[in-house]
């Protein structure tokens, strides 16, 4: 226990935590944290600081899958999920507390795909309330890092572009005609830097060699509107969530979107919101957008002060390095070292002689 009280007063190392999907890739994540031999495999996903288990179908269930543990300064492992819960206001902070409990409200994942996902879509915090004992849906954002140099247009799809009703969307999904499923969504180009806002019930899928940090409401709940890919292929009761398949469509959401509406709504503009020397911070998403979670990139040359406010944040050092002080010591940082800075921390300060850039993502707002 106070081995554990000593490690809930500092930044918390986040070991390793790749997890299996339906899908393969995995190598630019390899690259990321500088493994010699980079390559895909069906670990295509690090789930950075999840208090969440993994929901796989059939055999590839696994106990334990998706929580995170910590690295260091404990004789066996421990999951950050049994920490939380022994220190919930020192960890998360008093108002998160109140708000969520000991519920971490957030997943934060750094996701490879060597692939084209599947088309899928996610349900809303409502019909989880009511169908799936969660408070919790899915809504998720795309912090695109890189792409793959081989890949020539990488991209992603997103919500309808054009009048599709249920019945015939229906009999799309029943038929699995993916080239029709394809063909009623907007195919949107993405590269480094680009932030895409994926609300929950917009049918979506990942292109082929998007390398992203992907920010969601902490559940692993999905709707397989496609249902083949490589690793599997689902069945038609896996697909819906276990649930009735016209009551899981009905969240799926039919607007149609102008090009206008996908560059406005769906696509994010960061914007800088604090300047300290040569140092910045740029919002890339933020609570004005949605309350579920936000994602800031701090640019670090010399120094860059920050406070926690009383909320934790999870940190995933994307480039250079340089180090973390706080008041209990200093942490050395480099690219591909993924943390999470306990509320409890307080004021603490980047700095950096060369640069570094770090993201910082935060909980839902309590």
């Amino acid at each position: 226990m106070e081995a554990l009280r000593d490690i809930v007063r500092s930044p918390i190392l986040l070991a390793p935590n790749r997890v299996w999907r339906f899908y393969t890739g995995g190598t630019m994540i390899d690259r990321f944290h500088g493994v010699a031999d980079p390559k895909d495999t069906e670990f295509p996903e690090e789930w950075v600081g999840s208090t969440v288990q993994a929901i796989n179908p059939g055999e590839h269930q696994r106990e334990g899958e998706g929580l995170a543990l910590i690295a260091a300064g404990m004789d066996t492992p421990v999951t950050l999920k049994s920490v939380i819960e022994q220190f919930p206001e020192e960890m998360l902070g008093p108002a998160h507390v109140r708000a969520f409990g000991s519920n971490a409200a957030l997943l934060a994942k750094v996701l490879d795909a060597a692939v084209r996902l599947v088309i899928h879509a996610h349900p809303t915090k409502t019909f989880a309330a009511e169908h799936l004992g969660n408070c919790f849906g899915k809504t998720e954002s795309w912090f695109v890092i890189d792409t793959r140099p081989d890949v020539e247009d990488p991209y992603v799809l997103i919500a309808f572009r054009e009048e599709v009703s249920r019945a015939r969307y229906r009999a799309m999904i029943d038929s699995q005609d993916v080239p029709s499923m394809v063909s009623v969504m907007h195919r949107v180009a993405v590269k480094a830097g680009d932030v895409v806002y994926v609300k929950a019930g917009l049918p979506h899928a990942i292109g082929r060699g998007v390398f992203m940090v992907e920010l969601q409401e902490p559940t692993d709940y999905s709707i397989m509107l496609e249902r083949s890919c490589a690793a599997y292929t689902f069945r038609a009761d896996e697909s819906f969530l276990g649930l009735d398949p016209s009551l899981a469509m009905s969240v799926i959401d039919h607007r149609v979107y102008s090009a206008d509406d996908v560059r406005r709504e769906l696509l994010i503009r960061p914007r800088v919101i604090r300047r300290e020397g040569e140092s910045q911070e740029t919002e890339l998403l933020g609570y004005g957008t949605t309350e579920c979670f936000a994602g800031h990139r701090l640019e670090v040359r010399g120094k860059l002060v920050d406070d926690t406010h009383g909320r934790y944040a999870i940190l995933i050092v994307l480039a250079g390095e340089g180090s973390l002080a706080h008041a209990r010591g200093d942490l050395p940082l480099h690219r591909g070292m993924e943390m999470i800075v306990p509320a409890a921390l307080g004021t603490h300060e980047f700095r950096s002689v060369l640069g570094m850039t770090v993201l910082k993502c935060l909980p839902a707002q309590a």
